[in-house]
């Protein structure tokens, strides 16, 4: 009775959203800056409004006159103040919730979430399970048995005076509204186990007895949790060839963190079919994009209350970077995201880098990291090259991969030019070996016009290695290193081996010169066939 009656408000709201967002996209312009008078106008009288002079901004251009772009670590002494209880800091009152994320260019974050960031949250949220109802057939279908959101503990832990830490996705789901409650999987008592792998094992364990009607998670995580979820199913008796057969009701994926791709393969072996994808874009800081149209590509969320900027990530660094508003973004053109929000974060660098590929409405996809690249050689690797390259390469050797990195590897007195290392633990080797590492070579020498250059005729690298890793070892690296978690990703590129050394140790694999290693038994698949 009550998944029918949430249903149908999911189908009458979800018409009603898409007239609104229609008419939003048709003044984009409009609607930021009106977003960012309400901020200011809102902080004015705070620390940071004070300093920054908020009581006389009238105008976008009088806002990027008055606060200067930066980074985590140049809003942190505002932020610690507010942390530990602080009020009016950067935004009005105190923030009693914060969430920790990984942080993976400035380390260990804490990011506050007042209400009006909550409600920003709340508001991706709804927008991406109303689009996900779409594509499932509908709200009642959707709401016909549980749905799986695979994420953080509810358990929160004391930061400051008045002020507790948490994960983000845990606070979203001690807080949910009251029709979803009895859909919502795992349900309160496994949110609540503090422990990743306690958390998890009992999240299989639910959902390999339940009929699961919506996924939500990362794609890395939630190939793990298909793992477990086979293993119990089997122990108890149901045997299938497939996870669909276990959630015949299941239709939709709702995924952001890492790119899709990669995994895509993967996912239809577990399930058996291909599911409709709802792609989101959900930062602590922010909750920035969710896939609105079939064509694909995130659509940049103007209503959330957030105001965006966006500096050519050439500018990242110099002392006065382009600042461009949505109306003066370029298709095409590689940005860093720059955010001002309800949380008191003032032209605050995320630290992701995109690329707009279409406008009406203004869409984009995530392209990387502002840290996240591979320069060993002058060769300027992002990390959308690399994922676009492994897919083309698992594609036509008929590989699948569970997780994976990119390290340089320097020149020795056995071979004077480096070249890059890929770490890569696969579910299905390739076919041919030595066929997937050239593929991958060729791929990024077409997407990377310097790439190419370099590895002309080896003159400045030579050929990539792949070295195959043992079945577990990333999973083992992240909780060795404190990692595990739905907050938490393998950095797809680095600039250094720290992770290489770490997981070829972890993995107990020597590092290769120029010839490919394909070493480690690959993962066993516990369906029954």
């Amino acid at each position: 009775m009550i998944g029918g009656l949430a249903g149908t408000v999911i189908d009458w709201y979800g018409s009603r959203r898409r007239r609104q967002l229609e008419g939003i996209w048709r003044d984009p312009a409009g609607v930021q800056e009106r977003a960012l008078l309400r901020l200011t106008a809102a902080a004015r009288d705070t620390e940071f409004g004070l300093a920054h002079g908020f009581g006389g901004i009238r105008s976008v251009a009088e806002y990027q006159a008055r606060v200067p772009v930066r980074d985590y670590g140049e809003l942190r002494p505002w932020l610690e103040r507010a942390a530990v209880g602080g009020e009016s800091v950067a935004w009005p009152g105190r923030c009693r919730d914060w969430v920790k994320t990984s942080g993976t260019t400035a380390g260990d974050k804490v990011i506050p979430v007042t209400p009006e960031a909550f409600a920003a949250h709340k508001k991706g949220g709804w927008d991406a399970l109303l689009r996900a109802a779409s594509l499932a057939g509908g709200g009642q279908t959707l709401m016909g048995g549980p749905m799986l959101f695979l994420g953080g503990s509810t358990r929160r832990s004391p930061l400051g005076v008045g002020t507790q830490v948490g994960d983000l996705s845990g606070l979203v789901a001690s807080r949910l509204p009251w029709g979803f409650r009895g859909r919502y999987s795992p349900g309160p008592a496994c949110a609540a186990i503090p422990d990743w792998e306690e958390r998890l094992d009992a999240i299989a364990a639910l959902a390999s007895t339940q009929d699961i009607r919506l996924l939500s998670g990362m794609p890395s995580w939630l190939v793990i949790l298909f793992e477990r979820v086979a293993r119990h199913a089997e122990a108890g008796g149901r045997r299938a060839c497939n996870l669909g057969q276990l959630w015949p009701h299941l239709r939709v994926l709702i995924h952001g963190g890492v790119a899709f791709a990669p995994y895509a393969d993967v996912f239809e072996e577990w399930l058996g079919r291909r599911l409709a994808r709802v792609e989101v874009y959900p930062a602590s800081e922010g909750f920035v994009g969710v896939q609105t149209e079939s064509e694909g590509g995130l659509t940049l969320m103007l209503d959330y209350g957030i105001f965006y900027e966006f500096v050519p990530v050439e500018d990242l660094g110099t002392e006065a970077p382009r600042r461009h508003t949505v109306a003066e973004v370029e298709l095409g053109r590689p940005y860093a995201v720059v955010m001002s929000t309800p949380a008191g974060l003032w032209s605050y660098v995320l630290g992701d880098t995109v690329r707009f590929t279409a406008r009406d409405p203004l869409r984009l996809v995530i392209t990387g990291r502002t840290r996240h690249y591979v320069n060993a050689f002058g060769e300027n690797v992002i990390v959308e090259e690399v994922e676009r390259a492994l897919v083309r390469a698992c594609r036509r050797t008929e590989a699948e991969v569970v997780e994976f990195t990119v390290a340089p590897r320097w020149p020795s007195a056995a071979e004077p030019r480096g070249g890059h290392e890929w770490l890569v633990e696969f579910r299905v080797p390739p076919t041919e070996p030595d066929d997937f590492a050239r593929i991958l070579d060729e791929a990024l020498a077409n997407l990377n016009t310097d790439y190419r250059t370099k590895r002309s005729g080896s003159v400045g690298m030579v050929a990539p290695t792949v070295t195959a890793l043992p079945a577990g070892t990333f999973h083992r690296w992240m909780r060795t290193a404190g990692r595990l978690g739905d907050q938490h990703k393998v950095a797809r590129v680095t600039n250094d081996r720290t992770i290489a050394n770490a997981l070829l140790a972890e993995g107990g694999v020597a590092s290769v010169g120029s010839e490919s290693t394909w070493r480690g038994e690959m993962r066993r698949d516990v369906l029954a066939g």
